[in-house]
Formats: C-alpha cells, sequence, structure tokens
C-alpha cells in the first residue's frame, strides 16, 4: 500500500472522501466489487494489517461489511461507526469504480479538528501575551498569581492536546528508573506543596524497583492520583501510596478515606471528555459529584501508552482505591536519547502548577 494511490482516485469520489475526512488523519482502502483489498495508503496498513488482494470483510463486523456491499451496490455512500482493536472509528464508504472506498477516521480525532484546533492555538498564543503582561505587574503576589493561573490554563491546553492526541508507546522516552524512590518523592511533594492540614501519606514499596518507564509521564500520574485523595480526604486522613511487582505488572494503588468514587460513574470521569454532552447532562453529572475532567483519563492514558491501565476498587473501612498498573516493557523500548519535554511540568515547580486540573 502507498500514499502515491490519492493520485489514482476518481474525482468525484476524491471530493466526496475530502468532504467527510482529512486524509493527514484517515486510513483509506479501495476494495473491488469482490470485497478484495487493490490499493491502500500506509495509514491503511498500519491499522488493518491487510495487504491488497486479501479480503477487507475478514476485518469488518456484519454490520460494517453489510453496509459495505450496500454502498457497492446501490452505489451511495454510507457512515457507519466501527470497532477495531478497543478503537472507535467512523467508518465512511464511498462508491468508487466498480468498489468502494472505506476511510476510518477516529472520532475523537475527528471531533477534534477544526474548531478546537483555532481554540488552542490562539489560546496558546493569547496566555503567552498573558504571562509576559504578568512581568510586568508591581505587585509581586498578583504577578505571581497571574503566571501561576496562566499556566494552569496553559497546562489545560496542553493534556488536551496529549489526550487528543497521544504518542506511541515507541515514541515514549522510557528509560530504567527506581518507582520506588518515585513514589516516595511524589509523595512527599504531595504533603509539602499542597495545603492538605493534617493529613498523612505513607509509601509501602520494596526498597528497589527499577522498571523501564517514562519517568515524567508516571510522576505526572502520580500528582494526579495524589492531589484527588488529598482532595477528597478529611485533615486528619490517612492516604497510602502501595508498590506490588507480580513479575508481569507493577502496581501503584493511592488509597483514600474521603466518601469514594462510584464505580458507576467512573466510567463518565475516564471517557467524559470523549463524548458530546448536553449541558444539561454534563451539570448533572456535577450535581452527582462527579465533574468530567482531563486528569483521570490523562493518568489512564499514560498507564495504556505503558501497556497497563488504571483500575477502581472500594477501600475496605471506606474510601477508594485507585490502582496504576505499568506492563513490563521489553529493554528493545529503552530510549536514552534527549528529547523536548511531553508535559508541562517539565521545568516548572509544583508551586506554579497545580498537580491536578480535575
Amino acid at each position: 500500500m502507498s500514499d502515491r494511490f490519492f493520485s489514482q482516485l476518481d474525482g468525484d469520489a476524491l471530493r466526496e472522501l475530502l468532504a467527510r475526512t482529512g486524509l493527514r488523519d484517515a486510513a483509506v482502502v479501495q476494495v473491488s466489487s469482490t470485497l478484495h483489498i487493490e490499493n491502500g495508503n500506509e495509514a491503511a496498513a498500519r491499522l488493518t494489517g491487510l495487504h491488497p488482494l486479501e479480503r477487507i470483510d475478514q476485518l469488518l463486523s456484519a454490520q460494517a461489511a453489510a453496509a459495505l456491499r450496500a454502498c457497492i451496490s446501490e452505489r451511495t455512500s454510507r457512515t457507519v461507526c466501527e470497532e477495531l482493536d478497543g478503537v472507535w472509528y467512523r467508518l465512511e464508504l464511498i462508491p468508487h469504480r466498480e468498489g468502494a472506498l472505506l476511510a476510518f477516521v477516529r472520532d475523537d480525532r475527528a471531533a477534534y479538528d477544526g474548531t478546537l484546533r483555532v481554540l488552542h492555538a490562539r489560546s496558546t498564543q493569547y496566555l503567552g501575551a498573558l504571562m509576559a503582561g504578568a512581568a510586568q505587574v508591581d505587585d509581586p503576589a498578583l504577578a505571581a498569581q497571574l503566571r501561576r493561573d496562566c499556566l494552569r490554563l496553559h497546562r489545560l491546553l496542553t493534556h488536551s492536546d496529549f489526550l487528543h492526541d497521544p504518542p506511541l508507546t515507541e515514541q515514549l522516552r522510557l528509560r530504567y528508573c527506581d518507582l520506588t524512590e518515585l513514589c516516595r518523592g511524589a509523595a512527599d511533594e504531595a504533603v509539602r506543596r499542597l495545603p492538605s492540614g493534617n493529613a498523612t501519606v505513607s509509601v509501602q514499596a520494596p526498597a528497589l524497583c527499577e522498571a523501564l518507564v517514562e519517568p515524567n509521564l508516571v510522576r505526572t500520574a502520580l500528582y494526579n492520583l495524589l492531589t484527588n485523595a488529598l482532595r477528597a480526604t478529611h485533615a486528619s486522613g490517612e492516604i497510602s501510596v502501595t508498590l506490588t511487582d507480580d513479575g508481569a505488572f507493577y502496581t501503584i494503588t493511592v488509597a483514600d478515606r474521603g466518601p469514594g468514587l462510584d464505580p458507576a460513574l467512573f466510567d463518565a470521569l475516564l471517557h467524559g471528555w470523549q463524548r458530546l454532552s448536553p449541558l444539561e447532562d454534563y451539570m448533572a453529572l456535577v450535581r452527582q459529584g462527579v465533574t468530567p475532567g482531563f486528569g483521570l483519563p490523562l493518568v489512564q492514558h499514560i498507564a495504556q501508552l505503558h501497556g497497563g491501565s488504571l483500575l477502581l476498587s472500594p477501600r475496605e473501612g471506606g474510601g477508594s482505591e485507585l490502582h496504576l498498573s505499568l506492563a513490563h516493557l521489553p529493554d528493545t523500548l529503552a530510549d536514552n536519547n534527549l528529547r523536548a519535554p511531553m508535559i508541562l511540568e517539565d521545568g516548572f515547580s509544583l508551586e506554579d502548577v497545580e498537580f491536578s486540573i480535575l
């Protein structure tokens, strides 16, 4: 498959394709009337794992395959939703010659293109100007507060961009570090930097636990979990951080003594940012004590990039336990090259940037 195949498409089909998708983000496959693949772009080869002369319907659900046959026989474009490897795509089916074009577009990316891209770019530009202006304020306390608020807004935009367009695991700056030291350091910072009254944070971990991870991302995940736990815990309460290794996964559990997250609403916290939600529905969740944000979804994405997941369980005696699991990754993924920071905490103290944006 080759990206040069776009130049070989019929004009009408190409115009229809451009009207429905952004070619940069779409995986496009050309099939014959017998549903055999004739060509496709490189994104399609990566997504499907199929090659020319193989049948596309072996990859599709029964519903999508039926819609494709109808598209070819009736010569009409169709749109269906299709799940591949746990990711939902908008599948555009467009008649082309005797067969059809199939364009797989990730719904989350499609929703982020256009208006939100403009908002992100413009907001970042204006925040830069505000930060420059804050430096000219005579009152040091006011200047510091303005700078901190600008950084928080910038961080919100940065994390939104990260969630909508996450890197591949192979693109992370993976290196070996001591997870025990990372957990203890994050716990110390949480107690030292945040106004938490008399709340305590204890860490139970092996003396040494070397793991191949992206340390800054894992630290960011811990900051979010610890911040949420501190906000949910009474001033005299206790938060525990437990690190275990079962040989396949490292698991970091952050447990609090707060009112506890409702398991029935946990999915809304993790995926609410992806869904089109009327204001009335959003406010209904807020009234239930659940405000969908980017904090927990960010933690989940970081876990998934490390081959793991984020899970919730009730804590015996009250409260919640959030389990951040990280897989044992192969040594071949280690990367010691210097690269630009991916998350805004790099280069800024925790006095400047709030742990969590939930």
